[in-house]
């Protein structure tokens, strides 16, 4: 019986389907609802290790998901409302051009942005936001 069981589980296991990589664009949506959430551990979930994050025209620097883990804590710590929203998207292949507004930032107005995310496997790895 034991034999038969083992055998029915790596059956299984060979024949589940592999886990889906989420889009782009799927990956950009679920970032704002953890931001929104303030699931610090969930949103740094969804970028690289590695992240590179930047404005343009500036350019991009390696950021990495550590500095993004020490600036988010301290955003939602000191801005319990803050919030997101996407105004408007669109997305070509890996990148996800996105208008956002950010309110709830404490003693200051909404603020917007339009952000460039480019997602490979799942991940985010680069961030820009363009500058005035």
């Amino acid at each position: 019986m034991i034999r038969v069981s083992l055998l029915l589980v790596s059956t299984l296991a060979v024949a589940a389907p592999a886990p889906k990589t989420q889009s782009p664009a799927g990956v950009v949506g679920r970032q704002i609802e953890l931001f929104n959430a303030h699931d610090l551990e969930g949103f740094l979930a969804l970028f690289a290790e590695e992240l590179e994050a930047g404005e343009l025209p500036a350019g991009t620097v390696p950021t990495g998901k550590a500095r993004l883990r020490e600036l988010y804590a301290e955003r939602f710590k000191a801005n319990p409302d803050l919030h997101a929203s996407a105004e408007a998207q669109m997305v070509s292949g890996e990148f996800v051009i996105q208008k956002e507004r950010i309110k709830g930032r404490t003693g200051k107005p909404p603020l917007e942005a339009v952000v460039i995310y480019q997602v490979k496997a799942g991940k985010i790895v680069r961030m820009w936001s363009l500058k005035d």
